[in-house]
């Protein structure tokens, strides 16, 4: 019992050492909560983005409020190194110092400034997917021509230090920080030798080098386990069609008008790219224009047309061209879509609708909302659709201008141009491209964390839905003032409307007669699901129906496009919707639901507007959006010829603010223990030198010896 006592006792006393830990480490250490860090992706040459030492960065904090203190940092700091905190308006100011000048640099915190946005911030180069443009492009970096003005190219570069950002929603952690600095920092002469406030950022990468490197470490080891260091960039494309395609479905191959945009967008920082500008708007706008045609041309009437309408979104166009570049390849083989295969002979006209929504915020009530068409040549197919769209867009004051020239700007039109590169410039598959700028882009924050609602100045309405999916159309919110001529939802639903209007006149070979428009109000609650919150009623509706109900987070989804080993929301989402938008219902339950095959269908048991379940039949599909260079054997990764990018994995990443210790305790102790050390070991020989001394041998033993012999003149003293 007596045992069993003693290890309940020191089970006590054990407890009570980890909770004195645990406070003490409280006491030390504060968690700086809500950041979001930026992280390592790899292509076929090198390495981009940032990383940590695998036990985090350590740095002394130092508040950056104007270009002097950066300056200072690098070139006069000394008790470093320093973990530089900076805000938004700064951050473009210093970077490249701080880039040139890294080794007195731990990390950077960059917090947003809550009073004024700067008037450029974006990561991306100032020629976007630059190795990846047709030859006759002419953005280049060395001929000084670019599209993104603004571009600092840190999603392209190597950091040497990690780096991670703060939200004004967070903006408490920062005063906590500043507070730490004010009282710990501020004497900067008198640094050395002090306690000093200090923040430990931790984002260690696992892969390295490049891609090629990093999927040959994740296949192979050591100990031939395999051990995965980084994963393919990749998703889905969503594919729709206006009238079903396929083998058992049509008598004859109808010619197909080709209409796509881009789903995802990217920014330095994990969780943070919500593509406004960059991308929501082209792809509320296709979904959109694919609703209203279904709406003018049912399916029912799908015999009465010899030609089609296919929409396409794109998934990974932020690096070089991912799901445009796999759709371009499969095409070239006669193999895309799997389902209902189509070669390029197939197209006779493809649409793109690119970055549509930086000049949104700039043409306010009695202005005209200037749009433009960039295609390479002045093909009969792109100067007949240029036509019939600028008649139907004057009608809601837009104005279309043509740019007839082989320099297109970043778009998916580059992977089509490159890989179908014959068809495309003999003019069997003319290509034109719809932006809103000219020269450069008017969206100021393309691929980064300010390209979110506000860039487009979208304000929610909030418009009740009616039952079974009801939007009240745009005339009447015109009316009765809900929203005005110039408010970006009535700008997204007239583009939309004369897409539409354009497109039913190729399929139908005369103007639309009646009047179906897209309404202002479904571009309301798209922009709000994609920019505010996917916890919103219309992906509700839209979501798969299953026994457990799972609520969205009311935040917006990401639109980086993340690794191909695990699909991401915002594609589905767009699929999801175009299968309960412009699909049929039809009147059966689930079992039912999911017996049906009929040809050139899908069917989807989707929640439906009452969440009790609905079956919606659609030709509405996904196809993969990966690079073909992960496709093929023994492909050159550094040949520039497909996309190679990967995303490292990683552990986890945080960061906490501290204040560390002045020195002078950990001198004392060192010293203390080495001369406790020493005093020892002095100690120690004196003892073993004269232990006969010290030491009393027992009477008996030395009887013993004696009798033994063993005694062999050596004297014992007694003490």
């Amino acid at each position: 019992m007596a045992y069993k006592k003693i290890i309940l006792l020191l089970s006590v006393v054990l407890v009570i050492r980890l909770s004195q830990c645990e406070r003490l480490h409280e006491q030390i250490y504060s968690s700086i909560e809500g950041g979001a860090a930026c992280f390592q992706r790899l292509n076929g040459t090198h390495q981009a983005g940032c990383k940590s030492p695998m036990n985090g960065a350590v740095g002394v904090v130092q508040m950056i409020d104007d270009v002097s203190d950066a300056a200072w940092l690098v070139n006069n700091a000394t008790a470093g190194p320093y973990m530089a905190v900076v805000n938004t308006a700064m951050f473009l100011d210093v970077i490249d110092l701080f880039m040139l000048k890294s080794d007195n640099i731990a990390g950077i915190l960059i917090y947003q400034n809550g009073t004024a946005r700067p008037k450029t911030f974006s990561q991306e180069s100032t020629c976007p997917n630059e190795v990846s443009s047709d030859p006759a492009s002419q953005c280049p970096a060395s001929s000084g021509v670019s599209w993104n003005m603004g571009g600092t190219g840190l999603l392209r570069r190597n950091i040497p230090f990690p780096i991670f950002y703060l939200p004004q929603t967070r903006i408490e952690e920062i005063d906590k920080i500043n507070n730490c600095f004010q009282r710990y920092n501020l004497d900067r002469a008198n640094q050395n030798g002090k306690p000093l406030c200090s923040i430990q950022l931790k984002s260690f990468m696992f892969a390295a080098v490049n891609s090629e490197v990093c999927l040959r470490r994740s296949t192979t080891s050591a100990l031939l386990t395999p051990t995965k260091v980084c994963d393919p960039l990749g998703d889905q494309n969503v594919y729709f069609s206006l009238f079903p395609r396929g083998k058992g479905v049509e008598v004859k191959t109808k010619p197909i008008t080709l209409v796509t945009a881009r789903i995802d967008s990217a920014s330095l920082f994990d969780g943070l790219a919500p593509g406004a500008a960059s991308s929501v708007v082209g792809m509320v706008t296709l979904l959109m224009s694919a609703v209203t045609l279904s709406k003018m041309l049912p399916i029912s009437d799908s015999q009465l047309y010899d030609s089609n309408v296919v929409w396409n979104l794109f998934n990974g166009e932020s690096y070089d061209y991912i799901g445009s570049q796999r759709v371009a390849y499969e095409m070239k083989f006669g193999a895309w879509p799997t389902f209902a295969p189509m070669d390029s002979s197939d197209v006779k006209l493809h649409v793109e609708l690119g970055q549509i929504g930086g000049s949104l915020n700039l043409y306010s009530e009695n202005a005209s909302w200037p749009l433009y068409a960039y295609a390479a040549e002045s093909y009969t197919p792109v100067t007949e659709f240029l036509n019939e769209m600028l008649t139907n867009a004057k009608q809601f004051n837009m104005t279309l201008l043509p740019v007839f020239t082989k320099n297109i700007p970043p778009s998916s039109l580059h992977s089509f141009r490159r890989i179908l590169k014959n068809e495309t410039e003999s003019g069997e598959f003319p290509e034109v491209l719809l932006v809103d700028y000219k020269d450069t882009f008017t969206n100021a924050y393309y691929e980064s964390v300010f390209d979110d609602a506000d860039n487009i100045g979208f304000v929610y309405r909030n418009i009740s839905v009616g039952p079974d999916g009801q939007f009240v159309p745009t005339s009447a919110l015109l009316a009765n003032g809900t929203i005005r001529e110039w408010d970006v939802q009535v700008k997204i639903s007239r583009l939309a409307t004369a897409l539409a209007l354009t497109l039913y006149q190729r399929v139908a070979g005369k103007p639309y007669a009646d009047d179906v428009d897209a309404s202002a109000h479904l571009a309301d609650e798209m922009l709000y699901c994609f920019l505010r919150s996917q916890a919103c009623r219309l992906l509700l509706a839209a979501a798969y129906a299953t026994s457990t109900v799972e609520v969205p987070v009311a935040s917006a989804a990401p639109l980086y496009v993340g690794v191909a080993a695990q699909s991401n929301t915002p594609a589905i989402f767009a699929g999801h919707l175009l299968a309960l938008l412009a699909g049929t219902h039809l009147p059966l339950n689930k079992t039912g639901c999911d017996a049906l095959n009929k040809p050139g269908f899908s069917y989807y048991w989707l929640r439906g507007w009452n969440h009790t379940g609905v079956c919606m039949q659609t030709t509405m599909n996904f196809t993969q959006a990966v690079s073909p260079a992960f496709l093929l054997q023994d492909y050159d990764m550094s040949s520039g010829m497909y996309s190679t990018w990967t995303e490292s994995v990683w552990a986890a990443m945080w960061a906490r603010v501290f204040v560390s210790g002045s020195g002078g305790g950990a001198r004392a102790a060192a010293l203390a223990g080495a001369a406790a050390t020493l005093a020892a070991a002095l100690l120690t020989y004196w003892l073993s030198k004269h232990a006969d001394l010290l030491f009393k041998q027992p009477a008996d033993s030395i009887a013993n010896d004696a009798a033994s012999g063993s005694v062999t003149g050596h004297r014992y003293f007694e003490l």
